[in-house]
């Protein structure tokens, strides 16, 4: 059993992407959601991995992945433009 104090085991990335999608939620901010895909989908580019429903990898399956990918990248940028036009 893990014995170490709450605050060194405490997420605190976990902990700001909850209260940022709270607040997104609660205030309407759209544009938020754009910038919230665009981080998660900058790990996937990296990794060359994605999960959806069920994890696609890149060289198993490139174009369910390179959909998802460019879906995402196509969404953050249309929320984050939208909200200025």
């Amino acid at each position: 059993m893990n014995k170490a104090p709450l605050f060194s085991r405490f997420k605190i990335r976990t902990f700001l992407l909850l209260v940022v999608v709270y607040l997104a939620i609660i205030f309407g901010w759209t544009w938020m959601w754009g910038v919230l895909f665009f981080l998660w989908v900058i790990p996937n580019i990296i990794s060359g991995t994605t999960d959806v429903v069920e994890r696609i990898d890149r060289r198993e399956h490139p174009i369910w992945y390179w959909l998802i990918v460019g879906s995402w990248l196509w969404m953050s940028a249309y929320l984050i433009v939208a909200h200025f036009f």
